[in-house]
């Protein structure tokens, strides 16, 4: 972790996301590899098993998030992010009862809420990741995040908006955004080829001047492949293209 810091410093990164390959030290280990580098923590990973058709799987998803909502405060981390499942539904479609689909927002609904009072004593709240429908079957708008945080009625939940995905799935990124409004918490750039930011065609700016309609001031995380051969200079040139842009836009 400490040269991936390092890393990324050099890059002219201010932090990093952890995801659960780092996450199974403690949190006094994480902070002491992170040491005089320089970087903070932005956000770190989930159970993301909330929607296992198993139910002690689930259980112990949410047992996980409940510690990593914790963890999270403990590291300055801005959220805890959520994915509830990949690929295909695993439940069964009771139609004309209930479709899998609707089964599964049952379930996710009543996770989430099992949650909310630890987002409420943490103060971190749970990040929702709409994903393109390449990756899941399930919440692919930012909408569709948003419908779900409404239901849930209780706690602290935001939408990760990735542009990636967004690109994907949205009519427009920009009127994504500014329909997500307050309820976005965090955010992935990666460009139209999932390559490092630049590397594509994705319209950046508008994108940017719709978060800053919305008084986004949070974290602009780069997700991304990196072209090969080109490492830390591709990255310095992406974070230098991510810096200009949001100064320019208003």
């Amino acid at each position: 972790m400490r040269e991936r810091a390092l890393f990324a410093h050099r890059a002219g990164f201010d932090g990093l996301e952890l995801g659960p390959e780092h996450l199974n030290v403690t949190v006094d280990q994480i902070l002491a590899q992170l040491d005089g580098t320089d970087i903070t923590i932005s956000a770190i990973v989930g159970s993301l098993e909330l929607l296992n058709p198993d139910i002690d799987a689930r259980r112990r998803a949410i047992q996980l998030d409940r510690d990593r909502l914790r963890m999270a405060e403990e590291l300055g981390a801005n959220g805890v992010i959520e994915v509830p499942v990949f690929g295909p539904s695993r439940f069964p479609d009771a139609s004309p009862v209930f479709s899998s689909y609707e089964l599964e927002r049952r379930i996710l609904i009543s996770g989430l809420r099992e949650l909310a009072d630890v987002t409420e004593r943490t103060g971190t709240p749970i990040l929702i990741e709409p994903l393109n429908r390449y990756e899941t079957h399930f919440i692919n708008r930012i909408e569709q995040a948003t419908d779900i945080i409404v239901e849930v009625g209780k706690g602290q939940f935001k939408i990760l908006a990735d542009f990636f995905h967004m690109n994907i799935e949205e009519r427009s990124i920009d009127t994504a955004i500014r329909g997500g409004g307050n309820l976005l918490g965090y955010v992935h750039l990666a460009d139209t080829n999932r390559l490092q930011p630049g590397a594509g065609h994705m319209d950046f700016r508008k994108g940017f001047t719709a978060l800053r309609s919305i008084g986004y001031d949070g974290w602009l995380t780069v997700e991304s492949g990196v072209e090969e051969g080109e490492g830390e200079r591709a990255l310095k040139q992406s974070v230098e293209l991510i810096r200009k842009l949001w100064s320019e836009v208003d």
